[in-house]
C-alpha cells in the first residue's frame, strides 16, 4: 500500500516537472521567435534604404569653413531623426594637422564643429509633404562647420551614417 502512495506522488512530481519544463521551453522559443521577427524587420528596412551623394563643396575664406553635402534618398523608406545621424569628417588643416572628427547635430544654426540640415527638397522645390522628413526621391543639404579651417589643395572625406546603419561617404577638395 505504501508503495502505491509513493508511486502516485512520484508520478505527480514527474508530470508537474515535465509541465514546468515544457512551459519554460515554450517561453524561450516564443522569445527567440519574436527576436528573429525584429531582426527580419530591421534587415528589411536596411535593404530598402539607400542614400546617394550628389555633391560636396567647401567654402574657404570663412572661419569655420562650411562644408555643404547634398544627398538624395534613392531608397524606398523615409528617414528622419537627424539628431541620431552620425557625421564624421576627415580633413587636413592649414597647419598640416590631420583631423578625424565626429560632429554633433545642431537644430537650427550650427556652430563650429557641428552640422545642421539646411534644406530638404523634392525636384528642386521646398518640401511641403512631411516637413523635416527625407522621403524617397527627396534631396537633403547638410552643412558641417569645420574649425580649424580646411587646407586648400587637400582631398578630404565625409562619412554619414543613419540610425539604421546605412552609410554614405563622399570626398571634397577646396
Amino acid at each position: 500500500m505504501e508503495t502505491v502512495i509513493v508511486s502516485i506522488i512520484c508520478i505527480a512530481l514527474v508530470v508537474f516537472g515535465g509541465m514546468t519544463m515544457s512551459k519554460g521551453f515554450m517561453t524561450s522559443v516564443d522569445a527567440s521567435t519574436s527576436g528573429l521577427g525584429e531582426i527580419g524587420h530591421r534587415d528589411e528596412i536596411i535593404m530598402r534604404t539607400e542614400l546617394k551623394p550628389i555633391s560636396t563643396n567647401v567654402s574657404l575664406g570663412y572661419s569655420p569653413n562650411p562644408v555643404d553635402i547634398i544627398l538624395e534618398n534613392i531608397g524606398q523608406t523615409k528617414m528622419a531623426d537627424f539628431e541620431k545621424w552620425d557625421v564624421i569628417v576627415q580633413y587636413d588643416d592649414d597647419s598640416d594637422n590631420h583631423h578625424a572628427e565626429w560632429l554633433p547635430y545642431a537644430e537650427g544654426a550650427a556652430g563650429a564643429n557641428e552640422w545642421e540640415v539646411v534644406w530638404i527638397r523634392l525636384n528642386g522645390q521646398s518640401e511641403i509633404f512631411e516637413p523635416n522628413v527625407l522621403n524617397p526621391g527627396e534631396q537633403i543639404m547638410i552643412r558641417a562647420w569645420l574649425d580649424p579651417p580646411v587646407k586648400a589643395g587637400t582631398t578630404n572625406m565625409v562619412v554619414i551614417s543613419t540610425p539604421s546603419g546605412i552609410t554614405v561617404s563622399t570626398y571634397f577638395s577646396p
